[in-house]
């Protein structure tokens, strides 16, 4: 699979971490061949907004029933895996939010859409219908992500509200969630009560909660840098212990640490933060 990121406009890298494609032939399989493997996307504190333009995809549920996907979905946040399979050709354009990103598109609470995939015109009809019709002009797939953003640009400047939500969570981002929920609170001047809730309705998820799913994810890049001793990796990544490190998995990744990165898939691989090292700085929080 061919997977690529771009980098938003400077009007939109507030709200949008980057624009990413998907692409793979078409998946021809013989009747009597095994199943295409179902792959887990993992949490990684952001909510996307993915198009489909290829085959649909399947997603494993957790009473074992498989449930086709809508075209266009909005992914909220998650704190467990969604495990998924393409049914033959990939051909996707997501659009990748900084967590909080979202407020000048959609107008629901984003704790609704926490560990749910929803079809985008049940979150927002309108936007679909705006989005689909100049995304459907546009022949390339760079013509598209260049229609997407003037779409997204336009409803930045005609959106009234704002959130100081954003800017906390980005401070738990370039910490990699290193961060005390007394210090956030303190910076916006809210109770730790109200820092919760708006969190819950601007991002999806509690800061505390967020913080952990990037602790989650830094391990990825500490893998990937031949660190294989799991007490070292969970001291390096923020853990308490590696007993911490291993529940964190159990609940973000449904297995252990060893049993993911040993049989690690391509498309799991994509949709880890391990790529984002930019995102993750050794300021003190």
């Amino acid at each position: 699979m061919r997977y690529k990121e771009i980098k938003p406009t400077n009007a939109l890298a507030r709200f949008v971490e980057c624009f990413w494609t998907l692409e793979d032939e078409c998946i021809s399989q013989p009747i009597d061949a095994e199943p295409i493997q179902a792959e887990p996307i993992l949490p990684d504190g952001c909510v996307e907004l993915i198009l489909n333009f290829g085959a649909h995809f399947e997603e494993f549920m957790t009473n074992g029933h498989k449930e086709r996907q809508p075209n266009n979905i909005v992914v909220g946040q998650m704190t467990r895996p969604v495990v998924i399979s393409p049914t033959g050709s990939v051909q996707l354009l997501g659009i990748r939010f900084h967590p909080g990103g979202t407020f000048p598109f959609f107008r629901v609470p984003m704790e609704e859409l926490t560990n749910r995939v929803t079809a985008l015109g049940e979150v927002t009809a309108e936007f679909e219908r705006d989005l689909i019709a100049r995304v459907d002009a546009a022949p390339s797939s760079s013509q598209r992500i260049a229609a997407v953003e003037r779409l997204l640009s336009e409803r930045v400047r005609n959106s009234k509200y704002e959130s100081w939500v954003p800017e906390l969570a980005t401070r738990i981002v370039q910490c990699g969630g290193r961060v005390s929920m007394d210090a956030l609170a303190t910076a916006a001047g809210v109770s730790g009560r109200q820092l919760e809730r708006r969190f819950l309705r601007d991002v999806g998820i509690g800061p505390k909660s967020l913080c952990r799913i990037l602790r989650f994810q830094q391990v990825f890049q500490a893998f990937q840098q031949k660190t294989f001793s799991w007490a070292a990796v969970a001291a390096d990544c923020g853990y308490y212990d590696q007993a911490h490190l291993i529940r964190d998995f159990q609940q973000f990744a449904g297995q252990t640490p060893a049993s993911l990165l040993e049989n690690s898939s391509a498309l799991t691989e994509s949709f880890t933060r391990k790529n984002r090292r930019s995102d993750f700085s050794n300021t003190p929080a």
